[in-house]
């Protein structure tokens, strides 16, 4: 009897120890003010990046299985002007508005706000590469969207331009993914820390980080301005790094485990 007690007495201890030492689903970073960011937690695991040749286009070719060994955090939005002004102390922003993603920032402005991220927080918070963006807008989906193949549906989901207006909106105001992120589909292209390749590498990858150099920085996710199918989770697109316009902004990534992190990306 007593084994028995003693057994179930270090079961739950073993459980409790687990529960302790598993990451929160859900972390905010405060940046002072009252200003705070958000972010979700995006688990381990594997995905097909990309799309077949003969449904996307040619710069999604060829589909391959990437696996992803480290669980992350996503900024559950875009980056907003609120945030980007408590920062840096200046709005480039085209569309004006609080609480509307920061728009008209360049790949190497991002790298200048993310310093100072780092310096407020503490965190080694980082632009995601592209397969982490990819990975996490799809959240275990495999469709043409990430809440299906349903075109009619993309309203519900995302900004373009067939229902935006001709302008940014609000973050969140859209239904989420399955993981709890917002406006990954439209309202603005986000930057990653990936130099763009096309096509991609034949093969199969792990923890990819895009080539080691190139012209240009890969642009995901769509805009406001754009047709739906270029908001869809596989559609690529680019920008230089100093390129900057009313189309793209960007979100955070911070590492669980800030002390696996790759470096900070620097500005060139």
């Amino acid at each position: 009897m007593l084994r028995t007690i003693l057994g179930l007495a270090c079961a739950a201890a073993f459980a409790v120890s687990l529960a302790a030492s598993a990451p929160p689903a859900r972390v905010s970073l405060d940046l002072g003010g009252g200003v705070t960011m958000e972010f979700v937690l995006i688990p381990a695991g594997s995905f097909p990046m990309g799309s077949a040749e003969e449904t996307g286009d040619a710069d999604e070719t060829p589909q391959h299985r990437v696996t992803l060994t480290h669980a992350y955090y996503l900024g559950k939005h875009e980056v907003t002007q609120e945030q980007w002004t408590k920062l840096m102390g200046d709005n480039p922003s085209h569309f004006k508005g609080a609480t509307l993603p920061v728009d008209t920032v360049s790949w190497n402005d991002c790298q200048h706000f993310l310093s100072r991220l780092r310096e407020k927080t503490g965190r080694a918070c980082s632009l995601p590469t592209e397969a982490q963006w990819e990975y996490a807008c799809r959240a275990g989906t495999t469709t043409k969207w990430n809440f299906g193949d349903t075109d009619a549906a993309v309203a519900e989901h995302a900004w373009t331009e067939s229902n935006s207006g001709g302008t940014t909106h609000p973050v969140g105001q859209k239904k989420p993914n399955a993981w709890g992120l917002h406006d990954l589909q439209g309202n603005l292209g986000e930057w990653c820390a990936d130099w763009y390749a096309n096509p991609y590498p034949k093969g199969d990858a792990t923890d990819p980080l895009g080539p080691a150099t190139g012209p240009s920085r890969v642009v995901r996710g769509g805009a406001w301005g754009d047709h739906p199918n270029n908001a869809r989770p596989a559609y690529r697109n680019c920008n230089g790094s100093d390129g900057a316009h009313d189309g793209i902004g960007f979100r955070c990534m911070l590492p669980v485990d800030d002390e696996d992190s790759a470096p900070p990306q620097t500005a060139k």
